[in-house]
């Protein structure tokens, strides 16, 4: 299969890289010279806008930052009017389930398909090829589009119809938001009884407390280095995505992942940190001990 992919970013660039280290034909259009050149390097086609993309791909995969760009890249620009027959779209971005299925409606009209398959796992598993994939859609398609799946995952569950992907995603976007903020308060609380956070770690790793969150976020939390591997924006757009999903009488219900959220709403007037990590929730803790002192 002829491979697009539209959405070169953190994840998506070595998501891509990891196509193209399988020996699969991979068309890309991007704005960031370096990054086509990189990808050349690896074998990559580039065209020169996302119509060329489409016209030489049999499987189109995004991977774009919220609902707004998939619905303005694929519907609004009438991408899809390029597709060939049968193009299948595996839309990876974590967007609301609603605009899965909206964008859905509009192609599989012109005899397309559509997977939203959400990942999780942050850059290092992208880079490692190890992402969950939460895929939710026909599965006769599911089961053909499978092993190129394989070559970005490690874990690839069928959830259901479409928009059920991007739903089991909010679900593990609230869960590992809770996670960062409890292990953030956690070191906060090991800084504060004047503990080496090094033998805190190897002593609670291997027990309950131990988790992805804690292997992939408690070394940048205990530096204090923020590099994305998610950013924290992005994390809040897919909380907001959760809360607009649900009736509102129902967030009552969430009274943790609502705290959480307002600390994370505060920490992002800062514009600067919502092009960070996740794990920089940890500066809520840090920044109110900066103004005790």
């Amino acid at each position: 299969m002829n491979i697009g992919f539209i959405g070169l970013g953190i994840m998506g660039k070595p998501m891509s890289v990891n196509l193209l280290k399988n020996k699969q034909n991979v068309y890309i259009s991007s704005s960031n010279d370096d990054t086509n050149d990189e990808l050349a390097n690896y074998g990559a086609h580039v065209m020169a806008d996302y119509e060329e993309v489409a016209e030489q791909s049999d499987v189109i995969i995004l991977m774009l930052p919220d609902s707004k760009e998939v619905l303005e890249v694929v519907i609004g620009s009438r991408l899809y009017k390029k597709f060939n027959p049968g193009t299948i779209v595996i839309d990876m971005s974590s967007i609301n389930p609603e605009t899965s299925r909206e964008v859905f409606n509009v192609i599989n009209e012109e005899g397309h398909q559509y997977i939203d398959a959400p990942v999780s796992g942050g850059e290092e598993k992208a880079k490692d090829g190890t992402l969950s994939i939460m895929a939710g859609g026909d599965r006769d398609t599911l089961i053909e589009i499978k092993p190129i799946l394989e070559y970005m995952g490690a874990s690839i569950v069928h959830t259901g119809p479409v928009g059920s992907g991007n739903s089991v995603k909010l679900v593990n976007q609230v869960i590992v938001a809770n996670n960062i903020i409890a292990l953030s308060e956690g070191i906060a609380l090991a800084k504060e009884l004047d503990l080496d956070l090094e033998t805190v770690y190897h002593a609670i790793s291997g027990g309950l407390a131990g988790s992805t969150v804690m292997e992939t976020k408690f070394k940048k939390m205990d530096e204090e280095e923020y590099n994305p591997g998610f950013k924290m924006k992005l994390h809040m757009k897919d909380l907001n995505n959760a809360f607009e999903s649900v009736d509102g009488d129902f967030t009552r219900n969430l009274p943790i992942t609502s705290r959480m959220k307002e600390i994370m709403d505060g920490l992002l007037k800062d514009d600067s940190v919502g092009e960070e990590d996740h794990s920089a929730l940890y500066r809520h803790y840090t920044n109110k001990k900066d103004r005790r002192q």
